[in-house]
């Protein structure tokens, strides 16, 4: 049980791709309004938003995101006191690009569909992004974190970034200095490894933290990226090592990162000091072996507070102890609080963005995307909101968790060694 609340605590999902097929491609053209044009809703209808996250094939009904989505629309209550919001049934990006595609080509075979909250994952996000985006819609991610989505954090946008696009999650630029500043500065090491797969998060986090931790002073002995379904990691660990380096960081997805963990030497890497990890992404097997002790976890600090959503009125211990209530245990790694604040953040701008014109509700689009952008100070859940020129919401806070005790895997999830706040 212990084990299974700290993989609550940092597990992510990661599914499978299927391909699409050229009748979907229509699709992308059948809306009823051009790009930032009105959406107009008539008193009968309801305001139409959709969830696109990671939902592994289990039912949405069983998906912590989607349920804060709804929640969230549900704690808000009607526009302007009178329409509805109807979040419809949950869409599966399946963390592919295949997957970001067919949701989002979903979306548009859908009338008067005002935004998205989604998707979970970037890669998703990297195909769904332009299709949905220059259809006019908004799309606000809860736990998109690649850098290409929005910008370098140095005044210069991301390759894959598109008008339109907002997230919650944090930049994962943030992550990588965080790493770099434990590495450099609390513990006083110089020279350190990272291992990737070359997907744009796990690639884009590496190379942030090899950024990070030159420009601090450090070096960075080797990038590595591994083969995906790999039958042996020996190849990777034996590279590590040539390197010499004095601590490794591991931004792979769970299997993969499971994988590695468990093929790593256990007396061929003497000169390595620490081993990080990404903390959404681990190897629970590898938590409850003695050689696991020390490990290091980084990613999103899931210390919420007495943080309030100041469009509801509601905070972090109501809206999960009413997830809780749904579907038992909820991961606090699963982005739902996050979820929540896209969702009022949305729904919040669609009602400024909108007035009524003889009982229909009319939703200008392009004045939708001012608001949205406009965003500052705005009190959440996951701490205070604020939108830069690129579509970069979240507050970064960042904390570094220590593994001491493989009998007690789940203690980790107390011991914060290094917190990071921008």
């Amino acid at each position: 049980m212990a084990i299974a609340r700290l993989l609550s605590l940092f597990a992510a999902v990661v599914l499978a791709a299927a391909c699409s097929n050229g009748t979907d491609a229509a699709a992308d053209e059948d809306r009823s309004t051009g790009p930032q044009g009105e959406v107009r809703v008539a008193g009968d209808e309801a305001v139409q938003i959709r969830s696109i996250s990671a939902l592994g094939g289990s039912p949405d009904a069983a998906s912590p995101v989607y349920l804060a989505v709804r929640m969230a629309v549900v704690d808000y209550g009607p526009l302007h006191g009178q329409f509805d919001v109807e979040v419809g049934a949950g869409l599966d990006g399946e963390c592919s690009d295949a997957g970001g595609r067919r949701a989002a080509r979903t979306v548009l075979r859908t009338e008067r569909v005002i935004g998205v909250i989604g998707t979970q994952c970037s890669v998703a996000a990297i195909a769904a992004a332009p299709l949905l985006t220059d259809a006019g819609l908004v799309m606000i991610s809860p736990s998109n974190t690649a850098p290409g989505l929005t910008s370098d954090l140095a005044g210069n946008a991301g390759e894959h970034r598109r008008d339109g696009y907002y997230r919650t999650a944090h930049n994962d630029l943030h992550v990588g200095r965080a790493v770099a500043d434990f590495l450099f500065l609390e513990l006083g090491l110089r020279r350190a490894a990272a291992i990737h797969d070359g997907d744009p998060y796990t690639e884009g986090l590496a190379t942030a933290f090899a950024d990070a931790f030159t420009e601090r002073g450090g070096t960075v002995t080797a990038s590595l990226s591994i083969h995906r379904q790999a039958v042996s990691h020996a190849a990777t660990w034996d590279s590590v090592a040539e390197s010499e380096p004095e601590a490794v960081l591991i931004t792979l997805f769970p299997d993969e990162a499971s994988e590695v963990l468990q093929h790593r030497p256990a007396d061929s890497l003497r000169t390595i000091t620490a081993t990080v990890i990404t903390s959404n992404f681990f190897g629970d097997a590898y938590l409850s072996e003695q050689r696991s002790a020390g490990l290091y976890l980084v990613g999103r600090d899931a210390r919420h507070g007495d943080d309030i959503n100041e469009s509801t009125g509601q905070g972090v211990a109501d809206v999960l102890s009413r997830l809780a209530a749904e579907i038992g245990e909820v991961s606090a790694g699963s982005y739902w609080p996050q979820a929540y604040d896209a969702t009022t953040l949305l729904l919040d701008a669609i009602e400024r963005a909108s007035h009524l014109d003889d009982g229909v509700l009319v939703i200008d689009q392009a004045v939708l995307r001012d608001h949205l952008s406009a965003t500052d100070g705005y009190d959440a859940l996951t701490g205070t909101l604020a939108c830069d020129e690129f579509g970069d919401c979240g507050a970064a806070r960042i904390a570094v968790y220590q593994h001491l005790d493989p009998a007690d895997p789940a203690a980790a999830a107390g011991n914060v060694v290094f917190e990071y706040d921008r």
